[in-house]
């Protein structure tokens, strides 16, 4: 092992060095961030790093084939782990770390950034003329927020799909003082500070098919849970299945349930898993608190949202009103108003605030909230109290196959 990777893997995420490098780059150190990959790639297929001339996005290289421009949005570079957020350039202690130069990297550019025109192949690709204008954009998370009209500082943005995310607009990027959420750019002067959660929905169709008595649709498997008092019996669901992004930012967690005892059915299973996501999203609201940032109102999205028991334990897990939007078009919306406003169709994205009511608000009871406040440290230290053992577990892993 060469030092430089003896170095970098004995500087943990939540080290003084880790932390740093967050700071700057507004992404944590975690196995989904380029950067590590990158790392990766310098370790393991150091061939390919050295024959490789130019490291890009999916989208950029999209770009660079439809309008001939090798260009990355600061949205997209913001959630790289390789550019400075504060100053808009490439961070050059991450790039050392890569082993790349700024030099094989696309050229940053704003995410209202216009290209005029297409190449022939886009042309022909895309039926659309050789003239047409084309907005960079964004990514997926900041345009999220823009599409559901959570553009205003106060205003988050929570969505629950297949996985989860909690996001909130600023004028300035920042991360919490224990490097719990992300910071990814939407604008030059409007940036998103929020956690994704692995693990949202997919929670929930596993409890469908593993856990639920057989036969029961989605529906009436969570009227069935919702009869089970708030805390489901003190049963808690670490749901960690796919291991676990914000604000633990770990690839070696599992799910876990604690506290389970033969008075638990079922129901209380199921139940205990809508908490498991609800309280992992409100370890995520508090690292944003911890950031400095003061929410007011929460705006919410997604599959799972459209039934009473996800709607009404999310607000009491937060402790604050959830908003239900009348839309579901979420990041493709936002990314239409992006580009009238690169375009000057419209004067500003804020009037995203406007396009998207809030149709019904679900009101957190004092009662239930009361409980998930007493469970939420409980369920945080559970994290930590389990690290030792996920860690015997992973050296354990080979000699345990899930089959036969």
């Amino acid at each position: 092992m060469s030092d430089s990777s003896c170095s970098w893997r004995c500087r943990p995420r939540a080290s003084a060095h880790g932390l740093a490098l967050h700071r700057r780059t507004g992404t944590p150190v975690h196995p989904m961030s380029p950067l590590t990959k990158l790392i990766w790639f310098r370790e393991q297929e150091p061939r390919i790093r050295q024959e490789s001339a130019i490291w890009a996005s999916v989208k950029d290289w999209v770009l660079l084939r439809m309008c001939g421009a090798l260009v990355i949005d600061h949205s997209l570079a913001s959630c790289s782990g390789l550019m400075d957020i504060h100053r808009l350039e490439w961070d050059e202690e991450a790039l050392s770390l890569a082993g790349i130069r700024a030099e094989q990297l696309p050229e940053l550019v704003s995410t209202t950034t216009v290209l005029d025109g297409l190449t022939e192949e886009g042309a022909a690709a895309t039926g659309l003329p050789l003239s047409t204008r084309v907005v960079v954009g964004a990514g997926d998370g900041p345009l999220a927020n823009l599409g559901v009209g959570a553009v205003q500082p106060g205003v988050a943005a929570c969505s629950i799909g297949t996985s989860g995310a909690l996001r909130v607009a600023v004028d300035r990027p920042a991360v919490d003082p224990r490097g719990g959420v992300f910071c990814y750019a939407l604008t030059e002067d409007r940036w998103v500070i929020g956690g994704a959660i692995n693990n949202g929905g997919v929670t929930l169709e596993w409890a469908r098919n593993e856990i639920a008595e057989p036969g029961l649709d989605t529906a009436e498997m969570l009227d069935r849970a919702g009869r089970i008092p708030a805390g489901s019996g003190g049963l808690l669901l670490l749901p960690y299945l796919l291991s676990e992004r914000a604000p633990h930012w770990s690839s070696i967690a599992s799910g876990a349930y604690i506290g389970l005892t033969r008075a638990h059915t079922r129901d209380h299973m199921v139940r205990a898993a809508v908490e498991g996501v609800a309280l992992q999203l409100a370890l995520v609201l508090q690292s944003m608190r911890a950031a400095g940032l003061e929410i007011g109102e929460i705006r919410a999205t997604g599959g799972v949202m459209r039934h009473p028991l996800w709607q009404q334990t999310l607000a009491d897990a937060f402790g604050a009103p959830i908003g239900l939007l009348e839309g579901q078009e979420g990041s493709g919306f936002g990314a239409a108003l992006l580009g009238m406003q690169a375009l000057g169709l419209i004067e500003s994205i804020d009037v995203a605030a406007r396009l998207q009511p809030v149709e019904r608000t679900v009101r957190p009871r004092p009662a239930e909230s009361a409980v998930y406040s007493s469970l939420l440290p409980v369920f945080d230290e559970l994290y930590d109290a389990l690290l030792p053992t996920y860690h015997r577990l992973r050296r354990l892993a080979p000699s345990l196959p899930a089959v036969r």
